[in-house]
């Protein structure tokens, strides 16, 4: 399946809401994804046009952090997700920005999984961070730069 991964537009925006309330018991309001657009770390993923997943998050000098994460239910462990996570990687490379972050609620093995194949690694917890059940989120770090001396 051929795939394109572009800016997320405010067009938009109707679409990833569907998916997040399909997708999350706690979905995010219109409001934060405009925001996301408007820091300009926000992407979408189409098939023949077709939004499939989202990707948001925020730079800070050479950190990013991870923000909101989705692929349609149809699409998902089909390595979706990870193109996403590649892609920003990549570009954020590219701007000099080497530590990536992210929450994971930690009853999300799945989820878990896929970020410590790409090098990712428990670095902290959130008591009750989500909602809709309560649940703790397992903060997960990754530094380009230390794995590269590992490796």
């Amino acid at each position: 399946m051929k795939t394109k991964i572009r800016e997320m537009k405010k067009e938009d925006i109707p679409t990833i809401m569907i998916l997040e309330k399909e997708l999350f018991s706690t979905a995010w309001e219109k409001e934060m994804f405009i925001e996301e657009i408007e820091k300009q770390y926000a992407f979408v993923l189409e098939i023949k046009d077709k939004i499939i997943g989202y990707i948001c998050g925020w730079k800070f000098i050479d950190e990013f952090n991870i923000t909101n994460i989705a692929i349609a239910k149809d699409f998902q462990r089909k390595g979706f997700a990870k193109d996403l996570v590649q892609f920003l990687m990549s570009k954020l490379l590219g701007e000099k920005c080497f530590r990536f972050f992210l929450e994971v609620r930690e009853s999300n093995d799945v989820a878990k999984k896929l970020y410590e194949k790409m090098g990712f690694s428990v670095i902290g917890l959130r008591k009750k961070y989500y909602h809709s059940p309560d649940e703790n989120a397992m903060v997960l770090g990754l530094n380009i730069i230390d794995n590269l001396k590992k490796g």
